[in-house]
């Protein structure tokens, strides 16, 4: 779901912020260097943002724990053959769980949603009144110019 490039953008700014806590002024930091280098997400909600972090951070996790995991294997593999074999099982990765999502938290997105719509619709009839008052100022400016 997440784009390749956000990703990217995001494991980089984890990866100098380590360590330190995410605060309003990261994020901000992170939505500006988004919507710079992509292009898109030009209003980026920073729930949408923190949770391109934490699936970030989550891949982040998989990948660091996966190659310890086979450190850890090839390590043991070479102990093994130094020994005689030994009736330990073999290490065999974990299949991701599907995350099911409850129903409170669809009502929670879809009230997210709702609300995100609305306030894209007072900002357009905002925006709309707006030019609608640029346009009257115009008819008059051009008829005040015609008249001398």
């Amino acid at each position: 779901m997440l784009d390749d490039k956000v990703k990217a953008i995001i494991t980089k700014k984890l990866a100098e912020w380590e360590g330190e806590a995410l605060n309003a002024d990261k994020l901000g930091e992170l939505r500006e260097l988004i919507t710079k280098k992509t292009g898109k997400h030009k209003f980026l909600p920073y729930t949408n943002l923190k949770k391109w972090i934490r699936e970030v951070k989550k891949e982040m996790r998989a990948t660091h724990t996966v190659g310890a995991k086979k450190k850890t294997t090839e390590s043991e593999a070479e102990a093994q053959v130094a020994t005689a074999p030994s009736p330990r099982p073999v290490h065999t990765e974990e299949l991701p769980q599907k995350t099911v999502m409850s129903p409170f938290a669809d009502r929670v997105y879809f009230q997210n949603l709702a609300y995100e719509v609305g306030s894209m619709r007072r900002t357009l009839e905002r925006i709309s009144k707006q030019l609608d008052e640029l346009e009257n100022q115009l008819k008059e400016f051009r008829e005040s110019k015609e008249s001398k």
